[in-house]
């Protein structure tokens, strides 16, 4: 399939904007949905972005590496380059993810080559998902780039089949393959899938497509004896499974199958010469729990057929950059639209994507979000770093000298009122009036929470100035927050909602740089 690239736009952003794609082979198969920082966390653990992450910021970042996104729902999603992208987001934050020893490696690095952390990204945009296919698919077939995985390369194309909707035809045309080289995926995949479906279901074991030996799959139903066996047969024009047993005693005979395919080494090693595969299948046709009298008149797909939509029509549907003027850009939002706070946590990260896109006339709306967001991102914070022991420690310890002062100073009245000599043990006073009573802070006040980072946790993150400024505006802020949720008479502007996030802000940002993360 001829595409002109010369046509597709580029454009800087900054790394912020961009979303890691949950499309990726490498994470889309696992079963699991992930948010952005899960996704970086995958692919650290898992695909050596740590590695690469170190590599580039010892020799720089190459170019002609631009990543190609795509925009979809208004976001900037990098379809081809997840690896790098996240390797330079991690350079952005590398206390964030990494283990003390990794984290100060990269900001070694950083300092010694002046590495550019907040640059931003040139990067390709295709007018949509399909037309990236073949540069992907390409880059990951051979060497220049880390490759695919087997299993990452199948459901690659197997996507574009059930996901897509495309002909067998239009995937070779998408991919500038054979029918051959496609359809042998396709096969596969579909195999794949009804074994892992089974094997979970059955004996709640869950198996990656990444880590599975497909080469062990395919040796198996390429032997005809096999395909009998488990009565299966593929269709040459669209590679679909097709059963000839009744599905109970298909899911039992392809259960058995895949509890030994799991184990690759021994199955390899039982499954390799002639002798050994006749050997294999007649011990299966000899297991007295398979019915071998069960016979069904229809075969049947192991899918449902799919509409399958027209190529053309597929190339047709572009998205494009979305050009603002800078007059709106500023104007329609009070936080800027590239800005990303993100706790990992699914309420706050909602709560911060309300907030960012409020147009600015819906003065009440922020407000009251606003300090929704403060509360509960400051009770995260403290939840996540296991601080409120800490924070009920220091909250009564401060509450009994204040106690203490407030007796003292009773004490002082009636001595010098009443003309008593003899001491007044204020300790006594205390108890009896239950002001050295240590409470539990764990459900404590935004005031409360708020007294206590600011006294405890900002001081390694700002200097002086910063701290004395943020300080200052602080309680300014929370009280005028607190009056406008709570106070029927006080009216809210957007010049108060502007001073307010100007100066919040950069506790956002603290709080959600510095929650503790699991690392490998």
């Amino acid at each position: 399939m001829y595409i002109d690239y010369s046509s597709w736009e580029t454009f800087e952003y900054s790394l912020k904007t961009l979303q890691l794609d949950l499309n990726n082979p490498r994470i889309k198969y696992r079963g699991d949905t992930m948010n952005q920082t899960q996704i970086l966390k995958f692919l650290i653990n898992n695909e050596g972005v740590y590695e690469l992450a170190k590599k580039i910021s010892e020799e720089g970042y190459f170019v002609g590496e631009e990543p190609i996104i795509c925009i979809e729902n208004n976001k900037k999603v990098v379809l081809e380059g997840n690896r790098r992208t996240a390797a330079l987001k991690l350079l952005q934050e590398p206390k964030k993810y990494l283990s003390t020893a990794k984290a100060n490696t990269l900001l070694k690095n950083i300092l010694k080559n002046d590495f550019p952390v907040d640059r931003k990204l040139r990067c390709y945009i295709s007018p949509n998902r399909l037309l990236a296919n073949p540069i992907i698919y390409e880059r990951h077939q051979g060497d220049s780039l880390k490759k695919w995985k087997t299993g990452n390369q199948y459901a690659f194309v197997a996507e574009m089949f059930y996901e897509d909707g495309l002909v067998v035809e239009d995937i070779c045309d998408v991919l500038n393959e054979s029918r051959a080289k496609i359809l042998k995926p396709l096969k596969a995949y579909n195999l794949f899938y009804e074994g892992k479906q089974i094997l979970e279901k059955e004996e709640g074991i869950v198996i990656d497509v990444a880590d599975f030996e497909f080469t062990n799959l395919e040796r198996f139903y390429s032997y005809e004896p096999a395909r009998r066996f488990l009565g299966i047969e593929f269709d040459d024009e669209t590679g679909e499974l097709i059963i000839s047993l009744p599905q109970e005693e298909f899911e039992i005979r392809l259960l058995e199958v895949f509890k030994i395919l799991i184990d690759a080494e021994r199955f390899s090693r039982d499954f390799n010469r002639d002798d050994d595969k006749k050997q294999f299948i007649a011990k299966l046709n000899s297991n007295p729990k398979f019915d071998f009298s069960a016979t069904k008149e229809e075969k049947t797909e192991s899918k449902s057929s799919k509409k399958k939509s027209d190529l053309e029509e597929k190339k047709k549907k572009v998205t494009r950059r979305r050009k603002r003027s800078k007059k709106k850009s500023y104007q329609n939002r009070i936080i800027l639209a590239d800005k990303e706070i993100i706790f990992d946590n699914e309420k706050l990260d909602g709560l911060f994507a309300e907030l960012k896109h409020l147009p600015i006339d819906k003065v009440y709306s922020f407000s009251v979000l606003l300090r929704t967001y403060l509360e509960q991102s400051l009770y995260f914070y403290l939840k996540e770093k296991e601080l409120f022991e800490d924070l009920s420690l220091k909250t009564n310890s401060e509450n009994e000298k204040n106690s203490l002062r407030k007796v003292d100073n009773l004490i002082a009245y009636f001595k010098g009122k009443h003309s008593i000599k003899d001491e007044i043990e204020s300790t006594e006073i205390m108890t009896i009036l239950r002001f050295n009573s240590k409470k539990d802070y764990t459900g404590a006040s935004l005031k409360i929470m708020l007294d206590y980072i600011k006294n405890n946790e900002l001081e390694n993150h700002l200097d002086t100035l910063q701290l004395k400024n943020l300080n200052h505006y602080i309680d300014r802020i929370k009280d005028g927050l607190d009056l406008a949720v709570h106070n029927i008479e006080t009216i809210v502007d957007l010049e108060h909602n502007k001073r307010a996030w100007q100066h919040l802000e950069p506790l956002f940002v603290i709080l959600s740089n510095n929650i503790p993360y699991d690392n490998q």
